[in-house]
Parts: C-alpha cells; sequence; structure tokens
C-alpha cells in the first residue's frame, strides 16, 4: 500500500517538473529560501517566548508548542520537499528512472513529517482557539481549570494524536486526499466559530474598561495582556487560515480533472502556501508582542556583534 501511494504522489512530481519546468525550479528555490527563514525565525521566536515574562504561562506554552511545530517544518518537510525537487530536475535532465531513488523510502519519509507536522500545527491552533475563548470567557475561573500542568497533558496528548494519521494518509490506497479535506472542513468550521466568539467577546470586554474608569491599574494591566494574547493567537489563525485553507478546494480541483496541468500546478503552489505559515509566525509574534520583538532584536544584535568580534 505505501509503495503505491508512494508512486502515485510520484506521478504528480514527474507530471509537473515535465511540463512546467520553470514552476517547478521556482517552487524549489523558494523552498529552500523559507525553509531558512522558518528555521532561523522560530529559532529567534523560540527563545524570545521562553524568556518572556508578560504572556501567561498556559498561552506560552501554546504558542511553543506551535513554534516547535514550525521549526520542525522547516529543518524537515520544507527543506526536504526542497532537495528532493532539486534532485528530480538533476534527474530530469539525465532521465533517470525517479522510482528506484525516491520510492518507497524516501518520498513516505517526507509524506509523513509533511502530514504529521501539519496536524500538529492544525491541532495547535485550535487548542489556541479555544483557550483563549476560555480565558476572556471565565476570567477568574480559567486559573482553576486551565493550569500549566493540564496544558502539558493536552500538548502531549496533541503530539501523540499527530503522530496517528500520517499513518492513514500513507497506507490507506485510495482516498487520502478527499479524506485529508474532510477532516480539515471539520477542523476549519470550530475554529472559525471560536475565533469570531473570542473577538467579539474581548471587544466587548473592551469597551467596559474604556466605560469603567474606576478600575485599578493592576486590573487594567491584566485586562490589558489577556485581549493582547487574545489579538495575537487571532491573527495567528487567520494566518494559518490564509496559507491552509487554498489547499483544500485546490486538492479538490485537480482531483476533478488529474489530467489538467494547471490544476496541479495550483496544488503545488498551495502546498508552497502551507509550508510559507511556518515562516510568517514568527513575524506575527513579533508584530504583537513588543517583550517578543525587543528579545529577537537584541538576539540578532548580539550575533553581529559577535560576527563583528571574530572578524
Amino acid at each position: 500500500m505505501a509503495e503505491q501511494n508512494c508512486n502515485r504522489f510520484l506521478d504528480f512530481w514527474i507530471k509537473l517538473v515535465s511540463h512546467r519546468r520553470s514552476f517547478f525550479l521556482g517552487f524549489c528555490v523558494l523552498n529552500f529560501v523559507f525553509s531558512l527563514v522558518a528555521t532561523l525565525g522560530n529559532l529567534l521566536a523560540i527563545r524570545a517566548l521562553m524568556k518572556t515574562s508578560t504572556i501567561p504561562a498556559t498561552i506560552k506554552k501554546l504558542f511553543l508548542s506551535l513554534a516547535f511545530s514550525d521549526l520542525a517544518v522547516g529543518l524537515s518537510s520544507q527543506l526536504m520537499t526542497a532537495i528532493i525537487s532539486a534532485v528530480m530536475l538533476k534527474m530530469a535532465s539525465s532521465e533517470d528512472d525517479f522510482a528506484l531513488f525516491f520510492c518507497p523510502t524516501v518520498l513516505i519519509v517526507v509524506l509523513y513529517f509533511q502530514h504529521l507536522l501539519a496536524v500538529a500545527s492544525f491541532l495547535s491552533v485550535i487548542i489556541i482557539a479555544f483557550d483563549r475563548l476560555l480565558a476572556v470567557s471565565l476570567h477568574l475561573r480559567y486559573q482553576e481549570l486551565v493550569t500549566p500542568r493540564r496544558v502539558t497533558i493536552v500538548l502531549v496528548s496533541l503530539w501523540l494524536t499527530s503522530c496517528v494519521p500520517p499513518f492513514l494518509f500513507i497506507f490507506l490506497p485510495k482516498g487520502t486526499e478527499m479524506i485529508a479535506g474532510v477532516i480539515s472542513v471539520i477542523g476549519y468550521v470550530p475554529t472559525t466559530v471560536a475565533y469570531i466568539r473570542l473577538y467579539k467577546v474581548v471587544r466587548y470586554h473592551q469597551n467596559q474598561i474604556y466605560s469603567q474608569n474606576q478600575l485599578q491599574n493592576a486590573q487594567t494591566r491584566k485586562a490589558h495582556r489577556q485581549r493582547r494574547c487574545a489579538y495575537s493567537s487571532i491573527f495567528v489563525s487567520v494566518v494559518f487560515l490564509a496559507c491552509y485553507f487554498p489547499f483544500l478546494p485546490c486538492t479538490i480541483l485537480y482531483l476533478t480533472n488529474t489530467s489538467e496541468i494547471s490544476f496541479l500546478v495550483a496544488h503545488f503552489a498551495s502546498m508552497f502556501l502551507i509550508y510559507l505559515n511556518s515562516s510568517l509566525n514568527p513575524f506575527v509574534y513579533c508584530w504583537r508582542h513588543r517583550e517578543i520583538r525587543q528579545s529577537v532584536k537584541s538576539t540578532v544584535k548580539q550575533i553581529f556583534h559577535m560576527n563583528e568580534n571574530l572578524s
């Protein structure tokens, strides 16, 4: 089963490199570039998140989980995709047999990590949505119900759960794309509803704060931190949906007519957008949190200062 799926996915790549070589070259170069951006950006973001003290411990753990997932994308699946693309371009010019080199081991490993990290990121965004919704809705009860220990248990369960779907995608003989599409829709709907609800609650609380001038400064600062974390999670979700959602219609289009090369091009372009999400998230963290932004700037300055001293 695994080898059948490997050959099927390999056919997609061969068809693209044969008919759209210039696009495939661009796909290869962009994945190399943004794998580096995702790796460096998320390393800086992880260091800054671990040092910051203004972000609550629970949401910090969730953001760190997402950042580690994005880092793994840059170090593994996106980089391996770029390397495979480069090797395919080289082999296409020499007319070597792709299947002997890529199937079943190489491509199956890449597909496994692609699906594992995509599922982990997807579940992380869903959990962040409901965590922030609970934080702004429950107030004092939130700290009793959502503790750092419970968040750790949820995150361990999240990563263990993320290891299961890739096996189904790889070893099921047919229909894996449609299964992925159904799961995506099931995840998109409650996540979108949760973030819309979160935005409304945050706006309501913001108006209350402005209307209650007697509110103490400490309470105001705490409410401000909660609101900022809520907005940060909303922006992370918007970027996530913008990068992940095109994959669903593009895949459906291609499955309706597998002989149409333009649909295959759209499918691969949407795949790159999924990878791009891992490079964009660190910029969202820096944009929404001044302490993270300052920490990243400080780290970059230290690196350049060390290089100047060495030279």
